[in-house]
């Protein structure tokens, strides 16, 4: 089904705040607990501390975006 072609668990960013250019495709957003739709040409700013994901939702138009943000990826290595 298309809602399963691309999936993610969702995340939030302590320290930093993260900036999505979606460059083309269909898809949606959960930020904070308010979801919607996002295509080509969006661009959304996620305040540091906020919870997002991001769901591909079509299997014709597959979403592509690019995600900027100041800080460093958390992996749990020490």
């Amino acid at each position: 089904a298309a809602s399963d072609v691309y999936k993610r668990q969702g995340h939030s960013h302590a320290d930093s705040d993260e900036i999505y250019f979606f460059i083309s495709g269909i898809g949606s957003m959960t930020l904070g607990k308010r979801g919607f739709l996002v295509e080509s040409g969006d661009v959304v700013l996620v305040k540091a501390g906020e919870f997002h994901r991001v769901k591909n939702s079509d299997d014709i138009f597959p979403l592509y975006f690019v995600c900027v943000f100041n800080g460093k990826r958390e992996t749990g290595e020490k």
